[in-house]
């Protein structure tokens, strides 16, 4: 992230207090030959500015500077304006054309600020491997590992497993805390930077185990069965629904792997 400087510090402040200014000092010279609805403009304008992008924004900014330049210069000639006159409409006018400036940066720093907070956002989410501290990834990592992982046991004439377990029938109110406890569980029964471990949404985990045979299989989900006898109720342990399916050469993930 580069430093800030002096300037990027206090340009917003400025632009703001030069908005506010400008403003004032343009109701203070017109509001007793214009009408007070006509002021509503200076809203409309503040919304149209924030409401649409950098380059729009600036568009706009340069379309309202030339029609207020060639609309002062109509009315000097049409009302013939005396010296004083004019000298007033030009003040007026610099002074508006301080107002749109200042309202412009404001704008654009509104959407610099948005445009950044949509980039951290995806850049937060596709840094988020893990769900847990346990190590269960989230759908997406599980699938792109599991992709390297079937392709190397395909290559090496391995078989494996998918075990999915579904909370759908828990209770809702102890759904989460169930599903934490079961994460951690299967976690650290399976095999560490081996087996993977993956949350897909609130009621599914899976895992992909690799290299292992039925016997294999049977060994781990005692273990986990043990596991689960000794921390978790029994009628929480019977509402779980496990399926198992069979891995033995296959490259991409299975439909009923990643899709309830």
């Amino acid at each position: 992230m580069r430093n800030r400087t002096v300037w990027d510090r206090t340009k917003m402040p400025v632009a703001s207090i030069s908005w506010l200014v400008s403003m004032l000092v343009i109701l203070v010279i017109t509001y007793k030959g214009v009408p007070l609805y006509t002021y509503l403009a200076f809203g409309f304008l503040a919304l149209l500015f924030f409401s649409v992008s950098d380059r729009v924004a600036f568009f706009f900014y340069n379309t309202l500077m030339l029609v207020t330049v060639f609309y002062f210069l109509f009315l000097a000639f049409k009302e013939s304006w005396q010296p004083g006159e004019q000298a007033l409409a030009i003040g007026l006018h610099f002074v508006f054309l301080i107002h749109l400036f200042s309202l412009y940066s404001l704008s654009k720093y509104v959407y610099q600020v948005g445009a950044e907070n949509r980039l951290l956002k995806s850049r937060v989410a596709q840094l988020e491997e893990y769900v847990l501290e346990e190590g269960v990834l989230t759908k997406r990592e599980f699938e792109k590992q599991a992709t390297l992982i079937l392709s190397n046991m395909s290559r090496r004439k391995e078989t494996g497993f998918y075990l999915k377990a579904d909370l759908i029938e828990i209770n809702r109110t102890v759904r989460q805390k169930l599903m934490l406890a079961l994460a951690s569980m299967m976690y650290v029964t399976f095999r560490k930077n081996y087996d993977i471990v993956g949350q897909f949404d609130n009621t599914t985990l899976i895992v992909l185990v690799q290299n292992t045979d039925e016997k294999g299989l049977a060994i781990v989900r005692d273990r986990l069965e043990k596991l689960l006898a000794e921390r978790l109720e029994e009628d929480a342990i019977k509402k779980v629904r496990w399926t198992v399916m069979k891995i033995d050469g296959q490259r991409a993930l299975y439909e009923a792997a990643v899709v309830k």
